[in-house]
């Protein structure tokens, strides 16, 4: 019996050895989210879904305001998922609050919107606290600020694919921005791909609502930030074809958020249609489009942040 529990524990210990040296050397590659669980809190942040999250480059921010004379607290870290996990709503609000770290004074918060993330959806029942998002990261985790972060592998080992080790094609960065080297070899491929984000925004414009309960829980996301910083509302530059589906599915979306920003006395920056920059799908900014986005975005922030402090 003794060496049977010496032989278990030896065993054990290698498991955990094997599995933390995967998830500290190649976690980015193995998973979408799991290194935004194993940073430190932070005090600004880039919010949404996959669009922002591959769009929108911390780095490339963090490189700009260095330079410039106003003194956000960063790094900023991106905390944006996907629409399959995310929609504003107080699951995803206590997960930034987790995030958030408690010293946050002067933070820079880019949230970004999108009639998708502000929907009900089939699975949602609002009125009894029922959400869809309940049970995913980042909804479901405790943990968000520890390496390794054996939580996350319990909890949502499902979203693992380790065959991407090998790939590595896409790589979630320390500081939540998501690399996707898996690019379209030519315009058929191009073409190809927008097609297949057009049917997706159709069917979910067939499925899902506009939804009040949402637009609120986004309001009283600003509110809770607005005590830590700056707040910059951010809808992204996407593809023609999808604005025409998100248009047909809300028509008066901006006027929507614009409504908010006044009511919040924060800044609406709708860039949706600026199609300057390089897409792979229509849907997502690629790699190399992300870093102009991201630095005329920072542009439209110094420019509004100057002009206020005058």
């Amino acid at each position: 019996m003794k060496k049977f529990l010496i032989k278990s524990i030896l065993f054990f210990l290698v498991v955990i050895t094997i599995i933390s040296t995967i998830l500290i050397t190649s976690g980015g590659y193995v998973d979408y989210f799991y290194e935004k669980f194993t940073t430190p809190k932070s005090s600004s942040f880039i919010l949404g879904d996959s669009r922002s999250m591959q769009g929108i480059q911390p780095s490339v921010i963090d490189s700009y305001f260095s330079n410039k004379d106003h003194e956000y607290q960063l790094p900023i870290m991106n905390y944006s998922f996907t629409i399959a996990q995310i929609a504003y709503g107080p699951l995803y609000t206590e997960s930034i609050k987790r995030k958030l770290s408690p010293d946050t004074k002067n933070g820079l918060f880019i949230i970004t919107v999108n009639p998708w993330i502000l929907s009900e959806r089939e699975e949602d029942d609002v009125k009894n606290s029922v959400f869809f998002e309940e049970g995913m990261p980042p909804h479901n985790m405790e943990q968000v600020s520890i390496s390794p972060n054996f939580e996350y592998f319990i909890k949502n080992f499902d979203y693992f694919h380790f065959k991407s080790i090998v790939r590595r094609t896409s790589k979630m960065h320390k500081d939540g921005w998501l690399e996707e080297s898996n690019l379209p070899k030519d315009s058929l491929m191009l073409k190809s791909w927008k097609r297949n984000q057009v049917i997706m925004y159709e069917g979910f414009s067939e499925k899902w609502n506009k939804s009040a309960f949402r637009l609120k829980s986004l309001e009283s996301l600003i509110t809770y930030l607005a005590t830590f910083g700056d707040i910059f509302l951010l809808r992204m530059p996407i593809d023609k074809d999808i604005m025409q589906v998100e248009t047909n599915f809300w028509p008066n979306f901006d006027s929507d958020i614009q409504e908010i920003a006044v009511k919040k006395k924060i800044n609406y920056l709708n860039l949706s249609h600026d199609n300057n920059y390089k897409t792979y799908d229509g849907n997502h900014l690629d790699k190399y489009g992300g870093v102009d986005f991201t630095k005329n975005l920072c542009d439209s922030i110094y420019k509004l942040t100057k002009h206020s402090s005058k």
